[in-house]
């Protein structure tokens, strides 16, 4: 049965670019498409109006309606189409017009600056139809079924590497996706997963905890030695950490197994605002006190701040390279772009820069220390197998060189 095309809606006042846009999405996305051209915005929203889109890419600075006036229409006719903003203006002027148009309910907001490359396009444009996947998955996810599945000894465990810079070595794993039996769709492992999912109040907590003993049950079954120096790392939102004596439950499976608590970490980007439920903060003093590494993660996505990084008790740092780049360029940490961190009193040890999925992004981090690095330049994601295969081949050659 053939896949019916992608409708896309393209806004750019300037016809040249225009056409160039619509030519390299048609050229290079991985859907057919079906694409609507405007260069007017008042124009482009009345098609919004009578068409479904599910992606819309746009321009800000144009005569008549501005790109932002058009985002704000969007949000108020309740459009669910992903949005691509285009734009020569500044990076941070754009991080706060795509998280506007977030507050305002739009379900995906990206951004790309002129001038940009074929590739960074391509990549954008990927980016873009994987977050539309992850949520098409979601939408469509039946909580009984996806809770058989995540009990199935046929349902894989995908992890994404996490390698030192300097010699690529293995310094962990971080659990990323669920693939349902029989080659089914890959569910990212997120927050945003168990929000989808909070309709019944139990499901996250027995959700987190089932992947935690899964995971831990595989750990204990690897050899001693070569599972040692391995970090096995989760994402934790405000769903988990709402969750009464799961850590407990969690440092107790480990003793059974004689695990060591340090040898799981967990990434902490949700749920730390005020407001939220006393019983996260708790868990945020708990985890400290029974000894899991606790790292803060996704600083530049706006549901954590630098006050949190100040105030919690943390032993390290997730942060990506765009947002790495963003505090570079304020200039305030000096000429190192780890300046700012280092003047937090983070050392680069306990930095793992993430999103690193192209040379351009190495080549940026040369000299920079003894920093972590994940991203699909260092590795993609692995099944629990290929780690096996990983870890058998790391230790090997570990060995040989002894």
């Amino acid at each position: 049965m053939a896949t019916p095309p992608m409708k896309l809606l393209i806004l750019e006042d300037q016809v040249v670019l225009r056409k160039l846009i619509s030519r390299q999405t048609g050229f290079f996305s991985r859907y057919p498409t079906d694409i609507d051209e405007f260069s007017d915005a008042a124009e482009a929203l009345r098609s919004v109006a009578e068409h479904r889109y599910d992606l819309i890419i746009t321009d800000i600075g144009m005569p008549g309606m501005s790109g932002i006036d058009f985002i704000k229409n969007l949000s108020a006719m309740g459009c669910n189409a992903s949005l691509l903003i285009v734009s020569g203006y500044d990076v941070k002027i754009l991080e706060v017009i795509a998280s506007m148009g977030r507050a305002q309910g739009l379900p995906a907001v990206h951004f790309l600056t002129k001038p940009y490359s074929m590739d960074a396009f391509l990549d954008k444009l990927n980016q873009v139809f994987s977050e539309m996947e992850q949520r098409a998955a979601l939408q469509g996810l039946d909580q009984g079924k996806f809770w058989d599945a995540l009990n199935s000894a046929n349902t894989l465990l995908h992890f994404q590497p996490v390698r030192d810079r300097a010699n690529r070595q293995t310094r962990g794993y971080q659990l990323r996706f669920l693939q349902l039996p029989d080659g089914g769709q890959h569910v990212a492992l997120t927050p945003e997963l168990l929000r989808s999912l909070s309709d019944n109040p139990q499901l996250p907590a027995l959700i987190t905890e089932t992947l935690l003993e899964r995971v831990a049950n595989w750990v204990a079954s690897l050899p001693e030695e070569s599972r040692a120096g391995k970090r096995f790392y989760f994402e934790i939102g405000s769903e988990a950490l709402a969750c009464e004596n799961l850590f407990d439950r969690f440092a107790m499976q480990l003793r059974q197994l004689r695990l060591p608590n340090q040898q799981f970490g967990f990434l902490v980007g949700h749920g730390l605002q005020e407001g939220r439920s006393p019983v996260g903060f708790e868990n945020i003093a708990k985890l400290k006190y029974i000894g899991f590494p606790l790292l803060a993660h996704k600083l530049e996505e706006g549901a954590f701040t630098l006050a949190n990084l100040l105030r919690l008790p943390f032993d390290g740092v997730h942060l990506s390279c765009r947002a790495l780049r963003l505090l570079a360029d304020t200039g305030l940490g000096g000429p190192s772009p780890l300046g700012f961190l280092l003047n937090l009193g983070i050392p680069v040890s306990r930095l793992t820069v993430t999103g690193i999925d192209h040379e351009a992004d190495m080549a940026w981090l040369e000299g920079v220390g003894d920093i972590s690095l994940q991203g699909e330049q260092i590795a993609p994601l692995l099944s629990k197998q290929a780690i096996m295969a990983d870890i058998t081949s790391a230790t090997e050659a570990k060995g040989a060189s002894a």
